[in-house]
């Protein structure tokens, strides 16, 4: 994926791509208006057009299970902001892709990921399921073989792993963040 001038991220990663407007705070995506542009231009992973109530044209959700494993091939440590186009907790990203994301972030400790929805109650429920804990264990690649990322896994929640809620308002924020700290 590519380097970012957001301040607090040096890479982004976008697993998937698309959403839907769930609250008012999605009334001015930046990534809607942005699929717009990239559909224009040509890029693949903008393509999918969305339903036109809640989303718009390249900004229907996409999965790409190409792009899961960038974040490994980075060497150096980043701060990725994971999904800056998307928001990994739609529920048409099934949970199974959602473990083989998390998979990846467990695996690559020397990176920090910062995961921010407003999906706050599937984010909660998923991440506090010890089926999904154990869907990402399974999931790690080569686990195994290095004591280092087979002892990392069972740290839960992963460490080098940041959520985030966006909250637009009060009412919002008496939702979100108590769910939040429930994570």
């Amino acid at each position: 994926m590519a380097d970012t001038a957001i301040e607090w991220a040096t890479k982004v990663w976008n697993p998937t791509t698309g959403c839907d407007r769930v609250t008012p705070g999605c009334d001015h995506c930046y990534a809607l208006t942005m699929a717009k542009r990239l559909k224009g231009m040509g890029s693949t992973k903008y393509q999918t057009d969305g339903d036109p109530r809640t989303s718009g044209p390249g900004f229907g959700l996409a999965i790409h299970e190409d792009t899961l494993g960038i974040p490994l091939g980075w060497r150096k440590p980043q701060r990725i902001f994971v999904n800056s186009m998307s928001d990994l907790f739609h529920a048409d990203v099934p949970d199974e892709f959602i473990a083989r994301v998390w998979a990846v972030m467990a695996s690559a400790p020397r990176h920090t990921f910062q995961v921010l929805t407003k999906r706050h109650g599937r984010m909660r429920s998923l991440l506090s399921s010890e089926e999904f804990r154990l869907a990402v264990q399974r999931r790690i690649p080569h686990a195994g073989a290095s004591p280092y990322v087979a002892a990392y896994w069972k740290t839960w929640p992963l460490p080098n792993v940041w959520l985030g809620v966006s909250v637009e308002d009060q009412k919002r924020a008496d939702l979100r963040i108590p769910a939040l700290l429930d994570t």
